[in-house]
């Protein structure tokens, strides 16, 4: 077994290549994704055409990771996902310059009861960011400066094509405007404002051994609260071969996903933006200082800078670990049909998911296949990508027919979305039919209860 992306030789238990850190592809033979079957009423069957021939579909994975060895034997991790294509490499981090600080004491009980209070409080402004590049996908963290300001680092959003902004049910897209790359800092506009807390940035240095805590998206999951202490200060350290220095060192545990994420005193001040890990040490990570970050975001926020999103031609995202899961099995229907269907799904959103477009397309019926070709059917949903998936209802309507309701959300890159924007939330029902091998196919798309689809 090989990896897809750099061909290094994998072992069968390796989840991850340890010679590039992407995540390895699904097997071609896993199960597809189920299905729920709660009732739908009023299913409309026939005479629409295949939402992703009038715009691009896809899936975001819950986390992308990248890792990187080291000749001289000491590895880094980004503590964000990077596209599966490459276009966000994590950084590589050489030995830090300095020693590392001591590991600060263990947390008391005080401390742990108001960090619980400061998570109750804060997390609401913690947000989860979500991108699309031109070869792949990838989940990091933010957090709220003001309704429609959000705080992140660089490698992140850097060139990403599409870029949405997620703090629980509320979800727009957003628009960079400020970067800066040599310190990894950037500043996101949400489209739409965005409810919830509003964090201030610390224009003080942490002292060492200060207790503090990171709340983010670890490899895209629901998000968390972790807690550790400021280990070193002042710290050097070298990424993708140029020196970052004054970075705040410490302990608190920290994954891909949580980059650009608030590092916080138990007062709830930002004092860092978590940034980076030292894979091959024990609790070793680093934060672009606040203080480092102030001034550019207030200067950005005056003088907004115009980073336009990358224009992709094709882009592709990885295949994921897991199809999109879209459901458990469940309602009056039979189990064979059930399976069926759910397969038929799985493949569709999978497949075009992770780029393999003929897989899509061959769960197509004939009479959807007549509308299009393949070649149109890939063209028209090479930059998207769906998530967020929840069954409206279902409904079998006789033997052979089965209505699905879905709702979901996609981003795809700009200029291909139903009005040309990146960030659409859909709620359609699919009609899925026996074919004449016994199997299910998608036969038509319709408006769920009349309504297609809103911009995020």
């Amino acid at each position: 077994m090989y990896c897809s992306h750099c061909g290094a030789a994998l072992e069968p238990a390796d989840e991850f290549c340890s010679s590039c850190g992407h995540r390895r592809r699904q097997d071609a033979g896993s199960d597809p994704p189920t299905v729920s079957f709660p009732a739908l009423s009023d299913p409309e069957s026939s005479g629409a055409s295949d939402r992703s021939t009038s715009r691009k579909p896809w899936l975001i994975a819950a986390a992308v990771v990248g890792v990187l060895a080291l000749g001289a034997g000491v590895g880094a991790i980004v503590a964000a996902m990077s596209g599966s294509g490459g276009s966000k490499q994590p950084h590589q981090i050489a030995a830090p310059t300095t020693p590392s600080g001591t590991t600060p004491a263990a947390t008391t009980s005080d401390g742990s009861d108001s960090f619980a209070a400061l998570y109750r409080q804060d997390a609401g402004g913690v947000v989860r960011i979500e991108t699309v590049s031109c070869d792949g996908q990838g989940v990091g963290t933010g957090f709220l400066l003001s309704p429609t300001l959000v705080a992140t680092v660089n490698h992140v959003i850097d060139q990403s094509s599409a870029i949405s902004l997620v703090i629980g049910s509320q979800r727009t897209s957003g628009t960079v405007i400020g970067t800066d790359a040599s310190r990894d800092l950037a500043l996101v506009r949400a489209d739409k404002p965005l409810t919830g807390h509003q964090f201030t940035l610390s224009t003080k240095t942490p002292e060492v051994g200060a207790r503090v805590a990171a709340i983010g998206f670890p490899i895209g999951d629901p998000i968390t609260l972790t807690q550790g202490g400021i280990s070193g200060l002042d710290r050097t350290i070298t990424i993708d071969n140029a020196e970052r220095s004054g970075l705040i060192e410490t302990d608190a545990p920290v994954n891909p996903g949580n980059s650009g994420g608030p590092l916080l005193t138990s007062s709830g001040d930002v004092v860092g933006l978590v940034d980076a890990l030292n894979t091959q040490a024990n609790g070793i990570a680093y934060a672009v200082p606040a203080s480092t970050a102030a001034p550019l975001f207030a200067g950005w926020k005056a003088s907004p800078q115009q980073v336009p999103l990358a224009q992709c031609a094709n882009a592709v995202g990885p295949r994921q670990e897991n199809p999109p899961n879209i459901g458990t099995p469940g309602g009056n229907i039979p189990d064979d049909v059930k399976t069926g269907v759910s397969q038929t799904l799985g493949t569709y959103f999978d497949g075009i998911n992770s780029g393999d477009y003929a897989a899509a397309y061959a769960v197509l019926s004939p009479r959807m296949q007549a509308q299009f070709s393949e070649k149109s059917f890939a063209q028209n949903t090479a930059t998207s990508y769906d998530s967020n998936f929840q069954v409206l209802g279902a409904q079998q309507t006789d033997a052979n027919t089965v209505v699905i309701g879905l709702a979901f959300s996609s981003l795809q890159a700009p200029g291909f979305g139903p009005n040309g924007e990146t960030c659409d939330n859909w709620t359609l029902d699919y009609t899925v039919v026996r074919g004449a091998e016994g199997n299910w196919l998608i036969d038509a798309t319709t408006p769920h209860n009349g309504s297609k689809f809103t911009a995020c």
